[in-house]
């Protein structure tokens, strides 16, 4: 996640993990050309890349307002069955805050200054329990991998199928294993290739008797959203974060937590700690 050097491939197991979760978001994202290039970079490039994208989804990802105790807990749907999520913030200490993830056979700690959203200290366990300490990229290197990221997604593919996302202009009522939240949402702005597949299909379906309020219904119903509710403490799942990366900034928009993701890389809220007995 964050770079260390190292002298064997088993010092990276928390990264390669981190890579290996967020996989088949990217491949949706940006194709398999780009993950095949992913796959051939160097262990060092690996880390300085991952280093990258965890210090920059920083600002998006956590909330400025949270404090010691808040917490999440979210099951991620995937074909092998489902998988719990946990971000809890620990502790103050150096002016930050200590905030832990926990995903399946890893652990990640960051120490984050939450006025400049900054990286102070950072380390992993990996699914051996071994300890694996990180140093953050300076300012510099961090803006160079990033500009390269963003050419390379632009580049491959990346804006494809969606373009960009926006705010539903209505609030939607989302149930979870955690309760029932009236939520604000992102939708998807599709590419002009997508939209006129997505024309063909309403087409399709009038064709077979469907009224407009059916069709709009199951295209709804179908497409990737992600919901929020100012309830929850914002503390987004990396592989959120990541699996979002063209289109970060969306973030900015909402301040509340994530309760929901639909159909890209589905998670669902569990619990929380400001849920009600």
């Amino acid at each position: 996640m964050l770079r260390r050097r190292r002298s064997n491939k088993k010092s990276s197991k928390v990264l390669v993990y981190c890579l290996a979760m967020v996989t088949p978001m990217l491949i949706a994202l940006v194709g398999s050309t780009n993950i095949a290039l992913a796959q051939e970079l160097s262990d060092e490039q690996e880390e300085m890349q991952m280093a990258a994208m965890v210090q920059y989804t920083l600002q998006y990802r956590f909330g400025q307002d949270l404090q010691v105790g808040d917490w999440v807990k979210y099951n991620e749907i995937a074909e092998e069955g489902e998988k719990t999520i946990e971000l809890k913030v620990t502790k103050q200490e150096k002016g930050g805050v200590w905030i832990v993830e926990k995903f399946p056979g890893m652990e990640i700690h960051l120490l984050v200054d939450l006025k400049s959203m900054k990286v102070l200290e950072a380390f992993g366990f990996d699914e051996e329990g071994e300890k694996r300490v990180m140093s953050p990229l300076d300012d510099k290197e961090l803006a160079q991998i990033i500009e390269m990221g963003k050419q390379q997604m632009q580049q491959q593919g990346a804006y494809s199928q969606f373009i960009s996302w926006k705010k539903g202009e209505e609030s939607e009522v989302v149930d979870t294993p955690a309760g029932s939240f009236t939520c604000v949402y992102m939708r998807p702005e599709y590419s002009e290739q997508y939209a006129k597949h997505m024309q063909d299909y309403a087409k399709l379906m009038r064709e077979q008797g469907k009224s407009d309020a059916e069709i709009d219904a199951e295209i709804s119903k179908r497409e990737p959203r992600l919901y929020f509710n100012n309830d929850v403490p914002k503390l987004l799942p990396m592989q959120i974060a990541m699996g979002w990366m063209p289109y970060i900034d969306i973030f900015e928009e909402v301040k509340g937590g994530l309760v929901e993701c639909k159909q890209m890389s589905p998670l669902r809220l569990t619990a929380y700690s400001g849920q009600k007995e």
